[in-house]
């Protein structure tokens, strides 16, 4: 029933392992790997698309003296972002607390 690794090594060893920066290695799947790649891909693919679009907009505004005709699309546009570059953090702070 022992599934840590390290339950099996005597204290010192588990302790001079740390201090070497040695960790122990959790063991994923090759689906949830190739998960976690494309999910990788999207979200970065939907944070800079979310700002180019953004942007484009930004510049469709300046064009028409500062007056926005589709609060929609910017909404939109941001939300692209937000979510993208929400979901890369979460991605990697779970990988930090490991």
């Amino acid at each position: 029933m022992a599934t840590n690794p390290d339950s099996r090594k005597p204290l010192r060893q588990r302790v001079a392992d740390r201090k070497r920066g040695i960790k122990a290695v959790k063991y994923t799947s090759d689906r949830t790997k190739r998960v976690l790649k494309y999910l990788k891909i999207f979200l970065t693919t939907t944070q800079y698309l979310g700002l180019i679009l953004l942007l484009l907009s930004l510049g469709d505004i300046v064009k028409s003296e500062y007056k926005v005709e589709n609060w929609n699309l910017i909404m939109a546009y941001s939300s692209m972002f937000l979510i993208g570059r929400a979901g890369l953090t979460i991605m990697t702070s779970m990988g930090a607390f490991k």
